[in-house]
Parts: structure tokens; C-alpha cells; sequence
């Protein structure tokens, strides 16, 4: 009997949940309720990455051309006698396009059905052409963090500027393509004997892209990387201390003012490691500790790609069952620590916070008031340290006590509101300028009636004591 055609979409999925190199539904759309804190944050500027964005503005159209270049430039390293680039291409071809269903399966909800719908050989002509320059552009990063100027008539790597936006824009949740297909088209070029789901090649030059550090236990353990964000997370957050996980909440009922008031030393914990890393490396460290009236804090860089990677790592967390919410975590922690800017001139003269790019401490402060908004389910990571945080008080005499907390208290919560009432009135004033007076005229008109209005009052309010 013939299988109906609405089968073959289920079967995909059902083969894949046990797939070896692949995690089903693992590359989608990033929810509303994450996304809408920054959407900009989701949507790639500089390079789209597999079908989900194709050129969908000019600019990622415009830049189809420079990727076609970095996929030749790929077929044609390490050349050989029997093997011209076309040939391999062909091969590529033929590879990719047996692994048609375990592509379609990795992409989720509503972007199922898009792939599904997609014909196999475009969706086939994406995954290489996007794979190969991938590839090309790691191997190529690998080398441009010692020598620059070797890129300077390069179209992706010839300004830092550029970089950043490219490396943003692969880290993306909704950027991704297989990492099956990754590896698939690296072994076309450069063989190996090994077995597939033993060849880690690909995923080391990640990470020296991204300035992690490469350990192969974490792969063996692992059932299989979906894609390039997936690998970043694997790496820097413990896979092993994953718990049943809770409902994202603020455990820090105390902000960092108030910490200090209460007689805590908040202090950067120095990292030599992560002060040399270079400027296009974001490394998270989430060694918090408290200890004897002391709360270290690792310092926190902010660079022009650490927002991008931040949110799009939460929203990684955020769309599994028993992924480790490390970052989510992290995010609440320091959601917590900072109630207004007076926080952040504290943690920046503590060297908690390194203000990298020079951000206004307006632009921190949401940053930090948004980055976990959305997220519904967190780890423990911090939780007894918050526990223990939210209860302690200075152990000196009580009159010195009232002394040292007093004055900060009174002068915090006076910085606080302020702080509250000029965000919410810019707030309510952008949205009644662009939803309400989109133009200058309407603007006038409005000023004028408002203006007529009061006029009129004043008329009768007069005319009515006259009599």
C-alpha cells in the first residue's frame, strides 16, 4: 500500500528522535515572549545562515555573492590530483541531499512545514553553500585573531566592525543549520577514517573561534551537536549538573547597594585567563562565590557580541526539558543585583562590570532589566548563595550598624525612583510619540487642541464668576 504524503513528515520526525548526530526540532523561531525584549538581537544583519532568513532584507541578499567565494575557496583547499573542487561539489551534492529528512527534522514548529514545502534540491544547494562558508569562515577566524592584516581585501574579515556583526549573526538560535552538515562537508575536503560521530575536527575549530577551550569528553558524552550554538553551550556550561530545573523566578531580593549596606564586600574576582582573551571572545565566567562577608564575582565583560550570544544562549535553555539554564541563571542573578543605575556605577568600580564598548549606563540597565525576561524555567546554580545573601546582616555593634546603613539606604532608594521615573516617562513618552504622533503635524494639531481645550476652560471658568 502506498504511504500517504502526510505521513512522510511524521516518519521524518519519528527516525530523528533517536539519530545519533542529529536533535530533532532543535533550530526554530526564537518565542515572542523572549524575543520582544530585543528583537534585533534574533535577526541577522550581516549573513544569513540556512533557509529561515534568506534573503529576507537587501543586505543579506546582497551578501549571497561573498558566500558563494568563501564555498569555493573551501572545495578548493588541500587540492589533489583526482579530486578537482567540482568533483567534490558534485559529491557534497550527493551527500547532503541523503540527509534531506534528518535536515527537514531539525528544524521545528511552524518551520517544519516551511522545510518540508521547500524543494529538496534547494534546500540541499542552501545547506552547502551556507556549510562550506561556515566552514571556510572558522578556519579563516582561527587565523585572523594572530594575523589581521593578512584579511584587509577580505569581504567578510576586512574591518573588526564586520566581524562582529558576522559572529553575531551566526550565533543566532534562528541562524543555524545542522552540525551534521557541518561535519558532513569537512570530511568531503579533508578525509578521515574515522567514524563520523568520532570526528570532532569541525567542532575544534569552533572553538577556537570562539576562544573556548576544546575537551573531548564533553562530545563524547553528549548524543550529538544540533548546530553551532548548541556546540558554544556545551562548552562552557557543565552538562553533568543538570536538575529537574524550576520556574525562573528572582532569587536576589536585595540589590548590590543594599548588599554593601548590609555589610557585604562585592569584589571582581580577578581572572587573568579572561582579561587576555581577545576582543571578539566572550567568555562567561559563573564561579560566584560567598564567603566570610565576601561576595566575588567574576568580572563580566560587555562587548559588542556579548548581548547577542547572552540572549540567544537563554533562548537555547529555554527551548528544551533538561538542557542546564546556567545562563538563564546568570542572567536573574545579575537581573536581581542591579535595580537601577547606582548599581552599575557600584559593580563597574568593583570591576564586576568591564564596559568594553563604553555603553551608557541607561543602555546596561535595560539590558540587564530584560535579559531574562521571558525565560520560564531556571537551574539551582545560584540559589543557596541568594538564600544566604537575602538573610545576612552585619554582625558589628547595632548603632554602627544604623550608621553605615542609613545613609546609603535613604540616598539608593531616592537614586531608585528617580531612576524608575525617568525610565517609565521615556517609555510612555516614546510610545505616545510614535503610536499617537507619528508626524509633525499631528504633533502641531494635537499641541493646538490641547492648547484650545484649556482656553476654553479658562473661558467658561471666568465667564461663569463674571456672572
Amino acid at each position: 500500500m502506498e504511504e500517504p504524503s502526510w505521513m512522510v513528515p511524521i516518519k521524518v520526525m519519528f527516525h530523528a528522535l533517536n539519530h545519533k548526530e542529529v536533535q530533532a526540532c532543535s533550530i526554530f523561531n526564537v518565542p515572542e515572549e523572549l524575543r520582544e525584549a530585543n528583537e534585533d538581537a534574533y535577526k541577522p544583519k550581516h549573513i544569513s545562515i540556512g533557509p529561515l532568513h534568506k534573503g529576507a532584507t537587501r543586505h543579506l541578499h546582497l551578501m549571497e555573492e561573498p558566500k558563494w567565494r568563501y564555498m569555493r575557496e573551501f572545495l578548493d583547499r588541500k587540492p589533489e590530483k583526482d579530486r578537482s573542487s567540482e568533483n567534490r561539489l558534485t559529491e557534497c551534492g550527493v551527500d547532503i541531499l541523503n540527509l534531506n529528512n534528518v535536515i527537514c527534522a531539525s528544524y521545528g514548529g511552524s518551520n517544519n512545514n516551511i522545510v518540508q514545502e521547500t524543494n529538496s534540491h534547494e534546500i540541499t544547494k542552501i545547506m552547502i553553500v551556507d556549510g562550506c562558508f561556515l566552514l571556510e569562515l572558522l578556519m579563516k577566524l582561527d587565523d585572523y585573531i594572530n594575523n589581521p592584516t593578512t584579511y584587509n581585501k577580505d569581504s567578510i574579515l576586512e574591518t573588526e566592525e564586520k566581524i562582529i556583526s558576522v559572529l553575531n549573526d551566526i550565533a543566532m538560535l534562528e541562524n543555524q543549520i545542522p552540525f551534521v552538515v557541518l561535519k558532513r562537508l569537512f570530511r568531503k575536503v579533508f578525509r578521515d577514517p574515522c567514524r563520523i560521530e568520532d570526528d570532532h575536527r569541525v567542532a575544534e575549530y569552533v572553538c577556537k573561534a570562539f576562544g573556548y577551550e576544546f575537551v573531548r569528553n564533553t562530545l563524547v558524552r553528549s548524543s550529538g551537536v544540533a548546530h553551532i550554538l548548541n556546540l558554544m553551550h556545551l562548552f562552557t556550561v557543565e552538562q553533568s549538573s543538570q536538575d529537574e530545573g524550576k520556574k525562573a523566578k528572582l532569587e536576589l531580593l536585595r540589590c548590590a547597594t543594599q548588599l554593601h549596606a548590609s555589610g557585604v564586600i562585592i569584589q571582581g574576582k580577578s581572572n587573568s585567563t579572561n582579561q587576555n582573551k581577545h576582543n571578539l571572545v566572550d567568555v562567561f565566567d559563573f564561579n560566584i562565590c560567598f564567603n566570610d562577608c565576601k561576595l566575588d564575582i567574576p568580572p563580566l565583560y560587555i562587548k559588542e557580541t556579548t548581548e547577542v550570544k547572552w540572549r540567544n544562549l537563554i533562548a537555547w535553555e529555554q527551548s528544551k526539558i533538561g538542557i542546564p539554564s546556567k545562563y538563564t541563571s546568570y542572567a536573574l542573578f545579575f537581573n536581581g543585583l542591579i535595580c537601577c543605575e547606582h548599581d552599575i556605577e557600584f559593580l563597574n568600580k568593583k570591576g564586576v562590570i568591564i564596559n568594553k564598548m563604553n555603553k551608557s549606563n541607561e543602555d546596561l540597565l535595560a539590558l540587564f532589566r530584560t535579559i531574562s525576561k521571558g525565560a520560564e524555567q531556571m537551574d539551582s546554580s545560584y540559589s543557596e548563595i541568594c538564600k544566604r545573601l537575602n538573610v545576612y546582616h552585619y554582625k558589628g555593634k547595632k548603632v554602627t550598624k544604623m550608621l553605615q546603613k542609613w545613609p546609603i539606604h535613604v540616598w539608593h532608594q531616592c537614586r531608585r525612583i528617580f531612576d524608575i521615573i525617568v525610565y517609565y516617562g521615556r517609555k510612555r513618552y516614546n510610545i505616545l510619540i510614535h503610536d499617537h504622533m507619528p508626524t509633525v503635524w499631528k504633533f502641531i494639531g494635537i499641541v493646538a487642541a490641547a492648547l484650545l481645550l484649556v482656553l476654553t476652560i479658562m473661558q467658561t471658568y471666568y465667564s461663569s464668576r463674571s456672572h
